[in-house]
């Protein structure tokens, strides 16, 4: 007996100290995972780091880079890359066709699992070149009701005074939505008046449009006047007339009140036709806009043509405009190896446009453009990180101010 409980001792003693081994192996084969995890994940971020730095270094500085010698038709950096700039051929790049690549540069030549970075950087087009609709008031652009017009002209909103609503009344409903966004807009509480009506909204009206509407707006979706900028187009929704008629907004038929025939369907909502922005200059870009934002312009869009569907010339000049951004110029030196060429001023764009399309641009138009983006453009960037069989990527939108790179959003 007494052999036998030595023996289970034994082994119960042998058991127990090779779970505790196991453990300890274990444990330190998980520790030693866990610290590799840490440190490729530290070097990511590290290099995420060194991404977004060589990131701000173009950005902040791409307006200024040299053009290049021409060799054979072809850009040659190779003076101004070797004495100057290291990174002149990703700023021109970005210049001249609003993104650019950097890399993938690996972080030790000799040893190149120790990990690589790119970086993408690009300018959205169309939404520098937008309107900015906070200055579209009786405060900001002195023409901002002609403006509006031409913007709900392109819609498909009538301008007509015979617009039937639906309890009958007959409205002028372009006078209507530029009153209603004036109201939402301005600072004071009067109703804006348009050709001696009063058409807008203030407070007020909303209370009485809620009442009358108790149904359908919980109490969280009411709301009233901003009497100030508005952030987000999303706002847009809050404004009383496109409470009233959502498919000037969304697209759809403007009043499915009516029966079939008289229905008016629009095609494409504010919200998508790519005019608007919040942010952008008060001058559109004419580098980084969209042809309908170009035809939201007095000089560009032709008021004579309001009785054509098509509003054909107005739209060719608008169309000639984009088109030549990427014609190569006729009567100067250029890089032939690039696909976009950015005009400098408004003698180069007439001159242009008037080459290519036989189409001369009226002078109104020249106080509403501008040639370069300004604090309000908003850069796109993406981060990738590449090490062993791993990647880690980081996307931001950031913009320029103060010589000095803000971020709007961070997302790893």
């Amino acid at each position: 007996m007494k052999r036998g409980s030595a023996l289970l001792m034994a082994l119960w003693t042998i058991l127990v100290l090779g779970v505790i081994a196991i453990s300890f192996a274990f444990e330190a084969r998980l520790q030693g995972s866990v610290n590799i995890y840490v440190q490729d994940k530290n070097r990511g971020k590290r290099l995420i780091e060194a991404g977004r730095i060589l990131g701000e270094t173009i950005i902040l500085n791409y307006g200024d880079v040299k053009e290049p010698e021409l060799r054979g038709g072809e850009a040659d950096w190779s003076e101004i890359f070797e004495k100057e700039d290291r990174w002149c051929r990703e700023k021109y790049e970005l210049k001249t066709a609003s993104k650019c690549t950097v890399g993938p540069i690996v972080l030790d030549d000799k040893a190149p699992d120790s990990g690589a970075v790119s970086v993408e950087i690009s300018m959205s087009k169309g939404e520098g070149g937008g309107v900015n609709i906070n200055n579209l008031y009786n405060d900001g652009d002195k023409n901002y009701i002609l403006r509006w017009q031409m913007i709900l002209d392109l819609c498909g909103v009538p301008r007509e005074n015979d617009f039937r609503t639906k309890d009958g009344k007959s409205i002028n409903l372009q006078h209507r939505i530029i009153a209603c966004w004036n109201d939402y807009r301005d600072k004071d509480d009067n109703s804006t008046q348009i050709e001696g009506s009063d058409c807008g909204a203030e407070k007020k009206e909303y209370e009485e449009y809620y009442d009358d509407n108790k149904d359908d707006f919980a109490e969280e979706d009411r709301f009233a006047p901003a009497n100030g900028e508005i952030s987000d187009l999303k706002e847009l929704s809050r404004v009383l007339c496109f409470q009233e008629y959502p498919a000037v907004l969304t697209g759809g038929v403007l009043n499915p009140w009516e029966d079939k025939k008289s229905q008016i369907t629009i095609s494409r909502g504010l919200m998508n036709m790519g005019v608007f922005s919040s942010s952008c200059s008060d001058k559109i870009n004419v580098n980084d806009c969209t042809v309908d934002a170009l035809l939201s312009i007095p000089g560009i869009y032709d008021e004579d043509e309001i009785d054509e569907d098509d509003k054909t010339e107005s739209r060719e000049a608008a169309e000639a405009i984009v088109s030549c951004r990427s014609i190569k110029p006729q009567d100067y030196d250029v890089d032939e190896s690039r696909s976009w060429w950015p005009y400098k001023d408004w003698a180069d764009l007439r001159k242009r446009v008037s080459d290519e399309f036989d189409i001369e641009l009226n002078e109104d138009a020249r106080e509403y453009v501008t040639f370069a983006p300004d604090e309000n453009t908003i850069f796109k960037m993406k981060i990738i990180v590449s090490q062993l069989d791993d990647e880690y990527t980081a996307e931001c939108e950031c913009y320029v101010k103060d010589k000095k790179v803000r971020y709007v959003s961070w997302k790893e």
